[in-house]
């Protein structure tokens, strides 16, 4: 694998993280497997000419593009032949910088007091990049409701958001897309920037799948959070962890709720079976890699079984309970219980559950289902004493 830093590091190119890399940098945000910004001062054939590998997308953020698979990380690389191009970024945001080289943080728009104080400030509503942008900076800060509402905010954030027209794109390129949603879901208020592109028809546009949980109807006594939409938001704000794939399932954990049908009292049955059906074709179309995928296809598939399992006997689950990713789907579950009305009480029984089936495997002397084993008796044999 190729270290970034270190090759253009040798070179005499400068260069620097900018925008959301620096903040999250700032902020002390260290995304899973993060997308990085650069601004380098050179063009492309300056970029080519140090790493392989390089893709050219042409985004609006992005001149060049290099993959995890090369570096450890997603770079997306806007070239800057004139150095002065540098301050002409439509957010003041994406003119916070840091150095790699000396480590030092640049302010050239005097945001870091904004910065310092979670104030945002948003881009021009006419800027090529606006609701790229606004959607981004609204997962990192914390935003009141508008002034149309009769509340004054804290800081011009959602408010400003709300109040102007940012228009949507004809066509949105499958990498653009991808980045907008992994970098939504490594801020802490992304469901305050997936409301944002939900309201701006976004999400309707080219995310359908996601846009159908808003004419999810739930039952009142059992989601006072509201439908399908508002139930996914909520539970998207009771993460503990930014990992992708955590993320990913929460958000698309009932994307099966619309295309379910009750039976038996079941409202939206088979609806964990449709949904992680549906979560790996939507995360296909973005091109999401093969193992991502299957790790937010195995968490949605199985996210109702956590609940019944302090009842259900270990032989029909043992496959699930001894994956490596089943801490995780607890992660899912804990999310999914909490933005309800229900409490703690089924997640912490299904957490002593695994717990006990994890501590009677390790046990050289039960077995997985905490029968005693005969002394001297090889594994498996489960005759009590």
């Amino acid at each position: 694998m190729t270290d970034f830093y270190a090759l253009i590091n040798a070179s005499s190119l400068p260069y620097f993280e900018y925008g959301v890399s620096a903040l999250d940098r700032y902020k002390g945000l260290k995304p899973q497997e993060p997308i990085r910004f650069f601004a380098v001062h050179g063009s492309l054939v300056d970029v080519a000419r140090l790493f392989d590998s390089v893709e050219y997308p042409g985004l609006p953020y992005a001149d060049a593009m290099i993959g995890r698979a090369s570096i450890g990380f997603e770079a997306r690389i806007k070239c800057i032949e004139d150095p002065g191009q540098a301050e002409k970024h439509a957010s003041p945001f994406m003119e916070f910088r840091w150095n790699p080289r000396t480590g030092h943080f640049l302010d050239p728009a005097s945001m870091y007091q904004n910065v310092k104080q979670d104030e945002l400030v948003l881009s021009p509503a006419d800027s090529e990049n606006a609701l790229f942008e606004t959607a981004i900076l609204l997962s990192r800060f914390p935003c009141q409701e508008d002034q149309a509402a009769g509340n004054k905010p804290a800081s011009q954030g959602l408010a400003t958001c709300k109040m102007r027209k940012t228009n949507l794109p004809v066509s949105v390129p499958e990498v653009f897309q991808k980045d907008l949603l992994e970098l939504i879901l490594q801020g802490k208020y992304a469901s305050q920037a997936l409301d944002f592109l939900e309201r701006s028809g976004f999400v309707k546009k080219f995310w359908p799948l996601l846009a159908a949980l808003t004419d999810v109807d739930h039952a009142k006594d059992c989601h006072p959070e509201g439908g399908g939409w508002s139930h996914t938001m909520e539970a998207l704000s009771q993460r503990k962890t930014f990992d992708r794939a955590i993320s990913l399932a929460i958000l698309l954990h009932d994307i099966g709720k619309p295309l379910s049908t009750q039976s038996e009292g079941r409202k939206f049955d088979r609806h964990a079976e449709i949904g992680a059906d549906l979560a790996a074709r939507f995360l296909r179309s973005l091109h999401f890699e093969e193992k991502l995928i299957e790790d937010v296809r195995f968490m949605i598939r199985w996210h109702m079984m956590v609940a019944a399992l302090p009842r259900l006997p270990l032989a029909s689950v043992r496959s699930i309970v001894f994956d490596k990713r089943f801490p995780d789907l607890l992660e899912l579950f804990r999310c999914d219980e909490f933005s309800t009305f229900k409490g703690p009480d089924v997640y912490y029984a299904s957490c002593a559950a695994y717990r006990q089936i994890m501590k009677n495997r390790k046990n050289p002397y039960r077995s997985d289902t905490g029968e005693k084993l005969r002394v001297g008796a090889p594994l498996g044999t489960k005759r009590q004493l």
